[in-house]
């Protein structure tokens, strides 16, 4: 008697699950080496389909990489072949379905905080899924000299922990929390960008605690993916992530992403803090007002060819009102809804390409167009608002040395990121969503990687700004507008032509060398030494005075 179409359908599942068990469905944070070790491969041509525009991607994503790597891992340099070794300890679950590099200090046969091994607090892995927990420690030393200070120093101390896993290969969550202190120069300690936006360490001059958090919760069906999370996000190509960096707060937002051919399309919607304010009350003491704020952003890629892709996508920043419907379906025209709405919104479009047609060699470039008018274009209309990026890395030494080079160069014309209404910027509580470049701008960036080896890696970069800045007087009030400041859109009364850095000349230099050193695994070591200026307002030209931040890290996992 033959076996029901159902029955046929469920043993062919249960003899497929054991594929599908290991599939990781978290995602991987941004900061992880992982990425930077992708990169290269990519450069190389050791992997294919690998999307550099946008992070953070999926464990099960990066590990089906890995696994291309390990088909050529006779062509990798020393030092790759170790980094490659470690990576598979990482990431040997996803790649090998076993956690046979993996140690857990409760419940685990033998626990030793020096050794190679992943460390956990506790992990358990099954059939219908796993989960990871681990405590996480980290302590910072920083020494900033300023012209009017001397000497200052401060150190940070935080701790917190990690849980994250995979439930019947298709749910993933992640969940990661940290409270620390300060003590010291609170000054130095705000040399660190992520306090510097941090609520509780700037609610008051003497508060020294601050917290930090992230999370999310994922779908993962093979070539299509829904997230819910808070986390890092960065989209751009190169070093300088011009569409979304690590400059501002996290936010939280909802994602879809999926593969398809030649085609990818990811887009997510996300909820800023907006304009701020407080409204006292001499009763309960009054609260702070923000003002309502969303991003919606979608892009189309095109893997023309191995070592081709182009990529299309559009931006939406819009607030004063509750969540918008038609923003919220990612299959939309958002420039064309953005009309429909009656033109209340910052709308921009942008069009990216990268290159890997020479073995070794990225090239990349983006246009933005955060509005334009074909019939104005050449006139010097303020509304001709546009970004270029374009810069390439190479690896093209690395059979000789383990060295690549990295250029970029950002022209930001007047007024982009800018809106009419202050709360459309281009903004996340006040800080730019790009990387730090303001409008009627431009930047020139270096950088030179050199890995000593497998743990052991030096970093110098040197960047040049000339900013055109808005014309202020002694009180900080604008005399003239030349659409220099992302908080300032163009006005009724400013003028209708502008010139490219025209106004107050600003010229930023910073020069920054970076060392990491992980002597044991998930015992990380790291050294940074800024030497940079902050130029004067109301000087014409001026370098300013140049100062000097040092930072010294500490990084621990159990």
């Amino acid at each position: 008697m033959g076996r029901s179409p159902l029955r046929k359908i469920f043993l062919i599942l249960f003899l497929l699950m054991p594929v599908f068990v290991f599939s990781q469905a978290e995602y991987v944070p941004v900061a992880n080496p992982v990425y930077s070790f992708l990169e290269r491969m990519d450069a190389l041509h050791f992997i294919k389909d690998y999307d550099s525009f946008q992070k953070p991607k999926t464990r099960k994503a990066i590990a089906g990489f890995l696994k291309q790597v390990e088909l050529v891992n006779n062509e990798l340099n020393s030092v790759d072949r170790n980094i490659l070794l470690d990576l598979r300890s990482e990431f040997s679950l996803e790649m090998f379905e076993t956690t046979y590099s993996y140690q857990s200090l409760i419940d685990g046969e033998k626990y030793d905080p020096l050794s190679q091994k992943e460390k956990f607090l506790y992990f358990n892995s099954g059939n219908k899924g796993n989960i990871f927990i681990n405590v996480t420690a980290d302590g910072d030393f920083i020494y900033n000299n300023q012209a009017y200070l001397s000497n200052i120093t401060g150190k940070l101390l935080n701790a917190g922990g990690i849980i994250r896993g995979t439930l019947m290969n298709t749910f993933g969550f992640y969940i990661q929390g940290s409270n620390g202190f300060s003590m010291g120069s609170k000054w130095a300690a705000l040399q660190k960008k992520e306090l510097q936006y941090n609520y509780k360490f700037n609610e008051t001059p003497e508060q020294t605690f601050f917290d930090d958090n992230e999370g999310h919760l994922s779908l993962d069906f093979d070539w299509i993916n829904l997230k819910l999370g808070r986390d890092r996000l960065l989209l751009g190509y190169g070093e300088n992530k011009v569409l979304l960096s690590d400059h501002s707060p996290k936010f939280d937002y909802l994602q879809l992403q999926f593969n398809y051919g030649i085609f990818s399309f990811f887009s997510f919607h996300g909820k800023m803090l907006g304009q701020s304010s407080f409204a006292g009350d001499t009763i309960t003491g009054g609260a702070n007002v923000l003002k309502e704020k969303y991003m919606a952003y979608h892009r189309l890629g095109f893997n023309l060819t191995d070592n081709l892709t182009l990529g299309a996508g559009e931006i939406i920043i819009y607030g004063d009102r509750p969540m918008e419907f038609s923003y919220l379906n990612p299959f939309n025209f958002y420039k064309s809804v953005e009309h429909n709405n009656r033109d209340r919104d910052n709308a921009m479009i942008f069009f990216d390409l990268e290159n890997r047609s020479i073995k070794g060699l990225k090239l990349f470039a983006t246009l933005l167009l955060d509005d334009i008018n074909y019939g104005k274009i050449g006139t010097g209309w303020f509304g001709n608002q546009t970004l270029w990026d374009v810069g390439f890395s190479s690896y093209n030494l690395y059979d000789i040395i383990p060295i690549d080079f990295h250029f970029e160069y950002t022209r930001v014309e007047p007024y982009v990121f800018t809106h009419r209404l202050p709360n459309n910027s281009f903004t996340n509580f006040g800080y730019g969503l790009s990387s730090v470049l303001a409008p009627n701008s431009e930047l020139f960036f270096s950088k030179i990687n050199y890995r000593l080896s497998h743990r052991f890696e030096a970093s110098f970069s040197f960047s040049y700004t000339l900013h055109g800045a808005n014309y202020l007087d002694e009180q900080g009030n604008i005399i003239k507008n030349v659409g220099g400041d992302i908080s300032i859109g163009h006005r009724n009364g400013d003028a209708e032509v502008v010139k490219y850095l025209d106004g107050v000349k600003q010229i930023f230099h910073r020069t920054s060398v970076d060392i990491y050193y992980e002597p044991y695994n998930e015992i990380k070591l790291l050294a940074q030494a800024i030497y940079a200026n902050y130029p004067q307002q109301h000087d014409l030209l001026r370098y300013s005075d140049f100062y000097v931040t040092t930072i010294f890290s500490i990084q621990v996992k159990i």
